[in-house]
């Protein structure tokens, strides 16, 4: 394993496991796994917008979609496990409807389409005329009283969810071995193809469609499964959760962190998720304060967090690449002149 790997990766979650060894538990508790569950939800995002170039801004249609289906059997009996686990492939099914239209609409059109349809299923889930959709949804209202997860006979509640912060951490680390292994396979070279070169890739024999549904799947399970763990952490899930703010919050995230960076979501979570609780009592405000934060990285490092930081980094080893270069050309021209 490369030591670079250690550093960003393997440390990081180390320390994250020891914590609530070693500090009290609390509000930090409930941050760290609603930062770990966004990681997921921001690696994934990442997968369609930075990897594939997939103008989309309905993340929150699968998280929902995730959520409403682990809270719905968990309230009708079911262990709430496997509520998180149904609702992930019902979340996949979901991103598979979205994909449907990929080949037909593109760039804009993709952006607008994303964003009617959320707004759509969110007036689909409110009504409560409609008794099948009550039943399901409960109206404005939304799931209440989900029941927690227990087993041995310990709910995970207790020990101020402690068993949850350890699930997250199962989650993300699992969510991240997956994905690197998904990039780095072919499919992650067909993503930036059909990134890059949509018209060239085709040519080359790679199937668009096919690569995008692929896509859409794989994001929207994992944008599902984190839906789903999350409302049962809550044990609440309501319209709410399809608000624009979310949409926001997740595509700051990733922009702020870095497009197409492996890690950049996961830097986005933890600086604009506290952030987020933070101003989340000021209302309109924290609108206000994504649009800057989107404005800022936009003018200042297009790249995101990670971007910028490798390529300054990447421009230090040139520099002292060519550092030593000239040092050694110099030895050498004093040592034949000699």
């Amino acid at each position: 394993m490369r030591l670079r790997t250690i550093i960003l990766f393997v440390l990081p979650v180390a320390i994250l496991g020891l914590y609530p060894r070693v500090a009290e538990q609390g509000y930090l508790t409930y941050t760290l796994i609603v930062i770990l569950a966004y990681s997921i939800i921001g690696f994934y995002y990442n997968v369609l917008l930075g990897n594939v170039g997939i103008p989309f801004l309905g993340p929150m249609v699968p998280y929902a979609v995730g959520g409403y289906t682990a809270g719905y059997l968990a309230l009708n009996g079911y262990n709430p496990l496997i509520g998180i686990v149904v609702g992930s492939f019902f979340a996949a099914g979901s991103g598979f409807a979205f994909s449907l239209l990929s080949n037909r609409v593109r760039g804009l059109y993709m952006a607008l389409y994303s964003l009617v349809f959320t707004l759509f299923f969110h007036q689909l889930i409110v009504r409560s005329d409609i008794p099948a959709l009550f039943h399901i949804f409960v109206g404005a209202i939304g799931q209440n009283n989900i029941p927690d997860i227990t087993l041995g006979g310990f709910r995970w509640r207790l020990g101020n969810g402690v068993a949850y912060y350890y699930l997250g951490i199962l989650l993300f680390v699992g969510s991240a071995i997956f994905l690197k292994i998904l990039l780095d396979s072919r499919f992650g070279v067909a993503f930036k193809a059909v990134r890059d070169a949509e018209v060239y890739a085709a040519s080359l024999g790679i199937g668009i469609f096919r690569v995008k549904v692929i896509a859409f799947l794989v994001s929207s399970f994992f944008i599902g499964l984190s839906g789903g763990f999350l409302t049962i952490f809550y044990q609440a899930v309501g319209p709410d959760i399809l608000e624009t703010s979310n949409m926001l919050l997740f595509f700051s995230m990733v922009v702020f962190g870095g497009l197409g960076t492996f890690f950049g979501p996961v830097v986005g979570a933890f600086i604009l998720v506290p952030l987020n609780n933070y101003l989340t009592p000021y209302g309109a405000w924290r609108l206000f304060a994504w649009g800057l934060a989107i404005l800022f990285v936009v003018l200042v490092a297009p790249e995101g967090a990670v971007g910028k930081a490798e390529r300054l980094l990447r421009g230090r080893s040139i520099r002292g690449l060519i550092g030593s270069a000239r040092a050694w050309t110099r030895t050498a021209s004093g040592t034949s002149t000699s």
